[in-house]
Parts: C-alpha cells; sequence; structure tokens
C-alpha cells in the first residue's frame, strides 16, 4: 500500500517533489515510535488504556483526508 501512498502524495508538487518524499520517509519513523510508546502506555496504564493513542492517530488521519488535504 505505501508505494501508492507515496505516488499520490507526491503528485502535483512540482519543485517541491523532493522536499515531499523526504517528509514522507520520515513519517516511516512513526510506524516504529508509536508501538513503543503504546507498549510503554499499556505497561503503565493497562493494555486497553494504551489504545487510545492509535485512536488519536486514525482521527488525525480522518481530519486530514476529510480536511486537512483540501487547500
Amino acid at each position: 500500500m505505501f508505494p501508492t501512498i507515496f505516488s499520490l502524495a507526491l503528485r502535483g508538487l512540482n519543485q517541491h517533489t523532493s522536499q515531499g518524499s523526504g517528509i514522507l520517509c520520515l513519517a516511516i519513523v512513526g510506524g516504529a515510535i508509536l508501538p513503543l510508546l503504546q507498549g510503554f502506555l499499556a505497561d503503565s496504564a493497562g493494555v486497553q488504556m494504551s489504545f487510545i493513542l492509535p485512536i488519536f492517530c486514525f482521527v488525525f488521519i480522518a481530519y486530514y483526508g476529510l480536511r486537512g488535504s483540501k487547500l
């Protein structure tokens, strides 16, 4: 799925394509850090409470898809 997301995200950036691709590559780090944070939350607050973190992430993704990506 990532190659499709990558291609769609860079479409229309023109002279900013290299900067946009760098930001997208940095976003991959979130996939490595967020599970660690959720594990820390699970250890300190409980497994059920740790799922608040991905809920916030999905809310942000929904916001970006519905409103944030439009100029």
